[in-house]
């Protein structure tokens, strides 16, 4: 469940990491057009500007693949802890099934004591009418 939890916080980020890839994109677009309109005089604040978002998407683009690293990885750890789960519910039923026949035998067992003390019984109450 942990692990599922994760998954979906992972798929959550990597939305949001997304979405932050698509708005700089945009922001930048903006700016440029913006900016191409301008004089040339505004050059050197330009090239700033378009410097300042190339860092911000080449980040965004960094944690966009991050996240979908992490998506990737809780995705794994789901998948591992479903097989510890599917490989604990059959160790379960094994032993389930284990403690079943040993109480069968057991079952049996004292069943077979019954009966030959029974048997051991009646010969002996036999023996005793024959000898009176």
């Amino acid at each position: 469940e942990t692990a599922r939890l994760a998954v979906i916080a992972a798929q959550a980020e990597l939305i949001k990491a997304q979405k932050h890839v698509e708005t700089v994109k945009m922001e930048l677009k903006e700016k440029h057009d913006e900016l191409i309109e301008s004089n040339y005089a505004m050059a050197e604040n330009y090239l700033r500007v378009i410097k300042s978002l190339d860092d911000k998407l080449a980040q965004a683009q960094r944690e966009l693949l991050q996240r979908e690293q992490d998506l990737e990885n809780k995705k794994h750890e789901l998948i591992e802890a479903q097989k510890k789960l599917e490989a604990l519910e059959k160790l379960r039923e094994k032993q389930e099934e284990e403690y079943i026949l040993e109480e069968s035998r057991l079952e049996q067992r004292l069943t077979d004591e019954r009966v030959t003390m029974k048997f051991a019984n009646d010969m002996y109450a036999n023996q005793e009418e024959i000898e009176v």
